[in-house]
This record gives structure tokens, C-alpha cells and sequence, in this order.
């Protein structure tokens, strides 16, 4: 079945009716051309990276083990009840208190083939997203990785319950998605994600036997002179030890890299939007496992790598629990839901805000990665629209109030205002909202193409200018592995005995997060958990 034309026209003419699954929808592709894919690569190759400590002088615990998990997350707990049902002697760390880091917020599981879809009668065929998603990446993805968690992913929902995990039964399209691969966790009160995920496969892995400890963090490798990865350091917190793990294999799965600055400004960020940006990153995610691979001689795939991120309006603040549904900010806020204009730092429009009904992730990239500012222009017939709540009409007020948040948001009776608060030339700005207007009036846009839907004029004072901000939830990617999720080094062989998996070891995008997919980052998450820890197995020949 070929009908990616059909599905896009009508993706295109979508609102966009929902907010996002935390690390959970996945499209894989990059819209960039291959030169420009190619050219960011070359520039940006990893050097060794220095960053990760070194090794410790003193050594308080040694711990000897089959294989170590770098993580207790959605990956790293898949990882660890594998290894520990095969029979290995694992031993799981975790930096955090607790169990769950991003995979808290997370609401379902990516599969086709499964029972419940049999039941729903919804079927699939695995090459129509295959053939979808490498077309999304200019067919450069790494096209088995999408294909081996296709054909394992109706037994990984069985693998699951039988570990405890807790799905409804209900599989849709997660609203926007281009197929009905989302199955749902159970509904619950709070995080469905730590409910229904993170508790049950937490109780799995010490039922079996898996020795878990939290506030204990990893942060070097050891290795042999010709390479192979023998185990790694790591430093109780609590109790301000040190401790040597000796392991014939490391999976990491700490979660990438999004909640560390440094290596944000790696991955391609400007100051900024780090500084500004709303963050739903848990902050124990600093790229632990990745500066460790990088030090251990691992590919980069920083470069190539993707967010999962929205955007916002700082001084209003945002809605961080699932489903992520603010009329005020987050993915159908003001700045992205599609009827505000965008300009640049430059006053001139650049681009079709409406392209979050097509991608969620979209206009975050759009707005926040090729602009020095960009700032959403809407008029107060736009907020009335909302019908906001008394709670998010008190929130919207206070951050107005007085333009006392003038450096994020500022209202006024002209454009004038506006644009001179920040900076923006005035005759500039008037002259694209005068083009804009035009448009909205004639029902086409001759600039960018935005469907008439959400062209609504911008005349009703007063008039809002905000500056946008990433609404940033986790990047996609960083270490280099193939579809057994070993990590591979500079000439992509196999560094023997280290593992990436899930965000750390994301390799289903190139560059951009098309959230096409729905539950596919949750379902790559569970797929090379469970492939690190069978290789490792294989790998240490037991």
C-alpha cells in the first residue's frame, strides 16, 4: 500500500488536537538534503571526549557481575529484567532515587501485530511504515533497526504483561499519527508511565533476582588495551563511595544528553534558548552514558541526533503533566497552535506556522534553531478564543500584567510597541502583519502556504508579541550502535562489550522528530533493552 500522499493531505489539515507523548512518538526522518546532513556530520565528528571524570584513586566496593545497566528508565529496566531472565547476574544503576526518569511520563507502547490490534481489527503492514519512515529520513536511517522492532513488537506487549506491565486494550493513532500503532497504558490517577511501566518492571527485575541501586551514579569505563569495555566506576552519592564494577558487559541507558548544558550547546543549541527554555527534562539525564562511550572511542551521533521539544512562552509557564494540554503553551499553546504570526529577530516572517498539525515537534525547530529570536504576534481575539479556565486566564493576566515580563511577552495598543520593546524594526513588522493580514482576508497564503483554516486577521487590540522558547522534553540520540545495540567506534566496529540503548542509543531519526510513529521512542526504548541484554548474553557466551 502506497498512500503517504494521501495520508500527508490529510495530516496537512489537521489542528492539531492533542499534545505529545513524552519521548513516545517517534517519525525517524531528517527533511534536510543529504548535503547538508553530510556537511553537519563532517563538522561536528567527535574528538575523545575529556569530559567524563577519570578513573578513581581509591576504590571503596568492588562489585563483580555479568553485565551492568547504566540506568533504571523505560530501556534500562527492559535491559535488566532481560539479562536477569536469561540468567545473568546483572546489576542496575541508577543516579536518581528512583526508578523512571523520562519513562514516567510516558502513556503507551508502539506495536503492530499485537492481540489487541487483532481484537480492534486494525491491521498493518510492517513495510508501510518502514517504507514510510525511510522515505521521511531520505532513506538514510538505518532501515533493519525500524524493521526489527516492527517484527518484535507485537511479542514485546506480551513480554511485557507478563512482567506485569498494564495496557487498556485501546490502540489508536495517538490523534496526528500516521498509523494505530499507540497502545495505551491502563488509566490511572498521576504518571500512567511510572504506574503502569516503571513499578511493575521495577518489581520484575528484583523478582528476579537483578541488584538495583539508586543514588549511585556511572561515569567511567573500564577498558582493556585493545578496547574491550571490562566494567566501569561509579561513586555511591549518598554515601560518598566509590565503587569499581567489574562486568563483561555495559549497557548503557541513562537517557541521553538534555538535561546538560554543555553538551546542548554540543548538539547545536544556542545559549539562549538553554538559559530561557521550559523544561520537562528530568534533570538527572546529563549525558552520563554518552560521555562515557564518547571517551571509550564511540561514534558521535550528536550530530545527527533530534529533540523532542516544543515551544513556549516563558513568563506563562507550562502545563508539565501528560497529555501536555495547555491552551497556553506546550504543543496547541498560542505561540504553536498555528493562527499567530511568527517573525524573526528581523521583524520578516519565515515560515507556515501551522506545520504543528502536521508535526507537533516542528515548529521548535522552526522557530528555535535557524533565528537568533523568533516571536509569536497574536491579538486578544486570539485569547479570547481559548475560552480559557479561570486558573489559565489568572496565569495569562499575571505574565502580561504591567508588561512586567516585557523581555518574554508584551502587549500594546500598535505594532510599534511591540516591535520597539524588543528591538525589532517597527515599519518592518507593521509591514508583515499589513502582508499577513492581506492574506488572512483572502483566504490565501501566497508567502508560505498555511492553510486557510488558521488564517484568522490579527486586528483586535491590544496586541501581543512573545518571544518564543523551546518547551524541550529529551533529545533523541547521541551514541552510534547498530540494530544489536553494540556501540561502534569512529570506523563503525563494535566496541566489544558496551551496549546503547533507548534515547542513548536512538538511531530510528536523523536530525529531525517527526512524531509520525505513535509510541515508537517507547517501543525502540523496550526493543533494545531487550537486544543489549540477549547480545550481551551471547556475547559472554552463557
Amino acid at each position: 500500500m502506497n498512500s503517504m500522499v494521501s495520508r500527508r493531505g490529510f495530516l496537512s489539515g489537521l489542528a492539531a488536537g492533542s499534545a505529545v507523548l513524552a519521548a513516545g512518538l517517534a517519525g525517524c526522518g531528517s527533511a534536510q538534503t543529504v548535503k547538508e546532513d553530510v556537511a553537519q556530520e563532517t563538522s561536528a565528528q567527535v574528538e575523545a571526549s575529556s569530559f567524563a571524570p577519570a578513573a578513581p584513586s581509591q576504590v571503596d566496593e568492588t562489585i563483580d557481575c555479568d553485565v551492568v545497566v547504566v540506568g533504571a528508565g523505560i530501556s534500562g529496566l527492559a535491559a535488566t529484567v532481560q539479562a536477569a531472565e536469561l540468567g545473568l547476574n546483572v546489576v542496575c544503576l541508577e543516579k536518581g532515587n528512583a526508578a523512571g526518569g523520562n519513562g514516567s511520563g510516558t502513556e503507551g507502547v508502539f506495536a503492530i501485530g499485537s492481540k489487541y490490534q487483532k481484537q480492534l481489527g486494525i491491521e498493518i503492514d510492517p513495510a508501510d511504515i518502514i517504507a514510510a519512515e525511510l522515505e521521511e529520513s531520505q532513506w538514510r536511517t538505518d532501515g533493519s533497526i525500524w524493521l526489527d522492532m516492527c517484527t518484535n513488537s507485537a511479542s514485546n506487549i506480551d513480554w511485557l504483561e507478563e512482567n506485569g506491565v498494564r495496557f487498556s486494550g485501546n490502540v489508536d493513532n495517538y490523534y496526528t499519527g500516521l498509523f494505530s500503532t499507540m497502545h495505551w497504558f491502563e488509566e490511572v490517577e498521576g504518571s500512567m508511565g511510572h504506574a503502569c511501566y516503571i513499578e511493575p518492571m521495577l518489581a520484575s527485575a528484583q523478582n528476579k533476582g537483578a541488584d538495583i541501586r539508586f543514588s549511585t551514579k556511572a561515569y567511567r569505563l573500564i577498558q582493556e588495551d585493545n578496547g574491550t569495555v571490562t566494567g566501569l566506576y561509579a561513586e555511591d552519592l549518598g554515601n560518598d563511595k566509590q565503587i569499581q564494577v567489574n562486568a563483561g558487559a555495559v549497557i548503557l541507558a541513562s537517557g541521553g544528553i538534555g538535561g546538560n548544558p554543555d553538551l546542548l550547546r554540543k548538539q547545536g543549541w544556542q545559549d539562549y534558548n538553554i538559559e530561557n527554555k521550559i523544561s520537562m527534562c528530568v534533570p538527572t539525564v546529563e549525558g552520563d552514558g554518552y560521555l562515557m562511550a564518547m571517551d571509550a572511542g564511540a561514534k558521535d551521533f550528536l550530530p545527527l541526533s533530534c529533540d523532542q521539544a516544543f515551544i513556549g512562552i516563558k513568563a506563562i509557564g507550562t502545563d508539565t503533566t501528560p497529555p501536555y494540554s495547555s491552551p497556553l503553551n506546550g504543543a496547541n499553546g498560542i505561540a504553536g497552535a498555528g493562527t499567530a504570526l511568527w517573525v524573526n529577530q528581523d521583524g520578516l516572517r519565515f515560515n507556515n506556522e501551522a506545520i504543528n498539525s502536521v508535526n507537533l515537534a516542528a515548529p521548535e525547530a522552526a522557530c528555535c534553531r535557524g533565528n537568533k529570536a523568533a516571536y509569536a504576534i497574536f491579538d486578544q481575539s486570539l485569547v479570547n478564543s481559548l475560552n480559557l479556565d479561570e486558573a489559565d486566564t489568572a496565569t495569562f493576566q499575571q505574565a502580561v500584567e504591567g508588561n512586567a515580563n516585557a523581555d518574554s511577552i508584551v502587549s500594546g495598543q500598535t505594532f510599534s510597541e511591540l516591535a520597539e520593546n524588543f528591538g525589532v524594526d517597527p515599519d518592518v513588522l507593521q509591514a508583515q502583519v499589513d502582508r499577513y493580514n492581506e492574506y488572512c482576508k483572502s483566504g490565501a497564503d501566497l508567502d508560505f502556504g498555511k492553510d486557510p483554516t488558521f488564517l484568522i486577521p490579527i486586528e483586535t487590540p491590544p496586541f501581543y508579541m512573545a518571544r518564543i522558547v523551546p518547551l524541550h522534553v529529551v533529545i533523541i540520540g547521541g551514541v552510534t550502535c547498530n540494530v544489536r545495540a553494540e556501540v561502534l567506534d569512529q570506523n563503525l566496529e563494535t566496541i566489544p562489550g558496551l551496549y546503547a540503548v533507548g534515547l542513548e542509543g536512538a538511531m530510528l531519526h536523523r536530525n529531525v522528530y517527526t512524531q509520525n510513529m505513535p509510541g515508537s521512542n517507547m517501543a525502540n526504548n523496550v526493543n533494545s533493552g531487550r537486544n543489549a541484554a540477549k547480545n550481551a548474553q551471547a556475547y559472554l557466551g552463557k
